[in-house]
């Protein structure tokens, strides 16, 4: 019971798509069902051209009988062609529309969504899946409409024409139906689990690509080629056995069906001999059963291409599903940008979803002050970068209270709250376009000319100018075409457009080379004046002219201080200061 209610609630959920375009639709299906009517009316005039036409040889009636039938072809096409026409442009707009909501869906989910799920398996829903759903709308509805006019006129026309016949061709529908009936809930699962494959087939193409250099100087090319033709193959497997199992109840259906009209026709036959039939009647009837037995055939095909945008779109609405645990409150605070802003934890306990039994932050308590410089510091996963974090609502803390100018940050909305901070990562992510889209992404007003001016005001950026296309040069899919130090120093320019108060720096130069770090270094000193900095540190000697440096362990605060304060309390800032210098010498 739960499992169909999901399947209707998927189906009204699409439906709800259709919304914008009802007009369009509606005269789709006009067109469509005069299409029909204009195919079953061909049998009436079957019957007239063999009973006036060519048995009693009226050649009045054999000519209007004609006439009649190259009228209804006319208005067969000019439908066809508007039914076509509308039903494609109007599933193009649905699923051009759905895209875009689970997009946005997706991109508003909070971060813990996108560390338990791969990245190959939402784009394989986003495309593959909305394909098949486009395949779906734009043809399989419409055979389904259409055969099912076919089927239902057909019956009718049968009984009308024959009750007799009619009656045993009634008897024959369940044995064609049966297949579908018996064989339709395996071949949905099947196809549930052939998308399932696809994705991981997606999921790994892209984790190769994006570790190319790093399977090339591991000599792990065959290894994992030989991965990839296992989830190949696995994919191939289960869309084989669904070809076989689909392809099998095609063929029961097509073998009760037109097996059920060698009966009728040998039934006919001798009514026709016997004289309580018309060789037209019998004509007449046979086209019917022909139409009828060949939509029944469809329906049962259309079965098992629903049941598999049945589990596509399952797949799509599961994301759409997918409820975000950091949630926007419903009606924020207001929260105006200012340079004056006091950043406050208190008793801040927190873990990461995933992993809800370690603490990374205990009873953490800190106070920063507007333009202060903090520093923090600490051994790998002592919880230095969760902070930041924190500070951005990647997540939501399990108890205490974050707030800024005594304003808890969860009564703030993302916008007010973000739009507060500018972020710098060790891995800054750099997007495909050019290098001023990427400067200016945070701000679609950004013009060339500042861009250019803030290049011709920071040295650190002068690079750019010696580009072939300058700001207009592209920088390839993640900036692959800069170097590291280039990337880092786009994202620092990223940030002097958004000139946000207060500045986040995770490692910000850890991975770059001591020129490259010496010119980021200044190049962040130039960008952090009269703002409050927050930097984590991997290098120590980064950060010796900050105002406070905090040594994170455990989860909490083990000294506090400046850089001379600290180095004369002999205690772990100084014991890893020393260590980092022998490691130079």
């Amino acid at each position: 019971m739960e499992e169909k209610s999901a399947k209707l609630q998927n189906l009204f959920a699409l439906l709800t798509f259709f919304k914008p375009y009802r007009r369009q639709t509606f005269f789709a299906f006009l067109a469509l069902l005069i299409t029909a009517l204009m195919v079953l009316f061909f049998g009436k005039i079957i019957k007239y051209i063999i009973d006036y036409g060519f048995v009693k040889q009226d050649q009045h009636l054999l000519n209007l009988s004609l006439f009649a039938f190259i009228i209804a072809v006319i208005i067969m096409a000019v439908a066809g062609y508007y039914r076509s026409s509308l039903i494609n442009s109007v599933a193009e707009k649905v699923i051009a529309d759905l895209r875009k909501k689970v997009y946005n869906h997706i991109i508003h989910v909070s971060s813990e969504f996108f560390e338990i799920t791969k990245s190959g398996d939402v784009v394989s829903r986003l495309t593959v899946d909305t394909a098949l759903l486009y395949e779906t709308l734009s043809s399989t509805i419409s055979f389904l409409l259409r055969n099912s006019l076919f089927f239902v006129g057909g019956i009718c026309l049968l009984f009308f024409t024959s009750v007799k016949l009619g009656l045993l061709t009634m008897l024959i529908i369940p044995l064609a139906i049966a297949p579908v009936i018996f064989m339709g809930k395996s071949v949905k699962n099947l196809s549930k689990h052939s998308q399932a494959a696809l994705a991981e087939v997606g999921s790994h193409i892209e984790e190769s690509i994006n570790g190319i250099k790093t399977i090339q100087s591991y000599l792990c090319e065959e290894k994992e080629s030989r991965n990839f033709s296992g989830f190949i193959d696995n994919a191939l497997k289960i869309s084989l056995e669904k070809i076989r199992l689909k392809s099998l109840m095609v063929a029961l259906v097509i073998t009760f069906a037109f097996g059920g009209i060698a009966l009728v026709l040998v039934c006919g036959g001798n009514d026709v001999i016997s004289g309580k039939m018309t060789s037209g009647a019998l004509s007449s009837f046979i086209f019917y059963s022909i139409i009828t037995a060949t939509s029944l055939v469809s329906l049962s095909q259309i079965a098992g291409q629903l049941q598999t945008a049945s589990a596509a779109s399952a797949r799509i609405f599961e994301l759409l599903k997918i409820d975000s645990p950091v949630k926007e409150v419903k009606d924020p605070q207001p929260f105006s940008l200012s340079k004056e802003i006091n950043i406050k934890f208190e008793n801040v306990n927190f873990s990461y979803p995933s992993r809800r039994e370690n603490l990374v932050l205990r009873n953490f308590n800190l106070e920063i002050k507007p333009r202060e410089k903090i520093a923090i510091v600490g051994s790998s996963g002592a919880g230095k970068s969760t902070i930041l974090q924190l500070l951005l609502r990647f997540y939501d803390i399990n108890s205490g209270i974050i707030s800024l100018n005594n304003r808890d940050i969860n009564l703030l909305s993302f916008s007010d709250l973000r739009k507060n901070f500018s972020y710098i990562s060790q891995d800054c992510f750099i997007f495909s376009g050019t290098i001023f889209e990427n400067i200016a992404y945070a701000d679609k007003s950004t013009t060339k000319a500042q861009v250019e001016k803030i290049i011709s005001e920071n040295s650190a950026l002068h690079f750019i100018n010696n580009l072939p296309e300058k700001i207009d040069n592209f920088v390839g899919e993640k900036g692959i075409k800069l170097s590291g130090g280039q990337r880092q120093r786009i994202a620092i320019a990223r940030s002097i457009i958004k000139d946000s108060p207060i500045l986040l720096l995770d490692e910000a130069t850890s991975a770059l080379d001591n020129q490259n770090e010496k010119v980021i270094a200044q190049a962040i000193a130039d960008l952090a004046q009269d703002k409050t900095t927050i930097t984590i540190a991997h290098r120590l000697s980064s950060i010796i002219n900050a105002d406070r440096i905090i040594f994170i362990k455990d989860g909490n605060i083990a000294e506090i201080g400046s850089h001379q304060d600290l180095i004369a309390r002999n205690g772990f800032y100084k014991k890893m200061y020393e260590a980092e210098i022998l490691e130079i010498i």
